[in-house]
């Protein structure tokens, strides 16, 4: 694999995607809502970002930018070492200049996602 194909596989998922529309705005405006990377590098949970409001996340997306306000965020939770997936649906009230990462919890057994919080950074 050439060095250049490698290095962009490598930032796979670590872009930001803009998901309200008109002119760009300072990031002080917005709120930005942050899932896993898809490529995460052994993570044994990864919160994945599939949705947010009508807006579908593109898969080299692991955050998204939004105004301020309450969004609705479809997540999918991947556990890699057991192949399943546990889709969750998550309403986040945001506010301008702040930071929300999803963070996965394991339910008991740890064969799956047993659910999605989102912490405020």
């Amino acid at each position: 694999m050439p060095a250049g194909l490698a290095a962009l596989v490598l930032l796979a998922g670590c872009a930001t995607e803009r998901s309200y529309e008109g002119p760009a705005r300072p990031a002080a405006e917005l709120a930005t809502i942050e899932g896993a990377p898809r490529l995460n590098a052994g993570l044994p949970l990864a919160p994945l970002l599939r949705k947010v409001d009508d807006r579908v996340v593109g898969v080299e997306y692991s955050r998204v930018t939004v105004l301020p306000g309450t969004h609705h965020v479809l997540v999918d939770c991947v556990m890699p070492e057991t192949h399943s997936t546990t889709r969750f649906q998550l309403e986040i009230e945001t506010y301008p200049g702040r930071r929300y990462v999803l963070v996965a919890q394991s339910a008991p057994g740890n064969q799956r996602c047993g659910a999605v919080r989102v912490d405020e950074r």
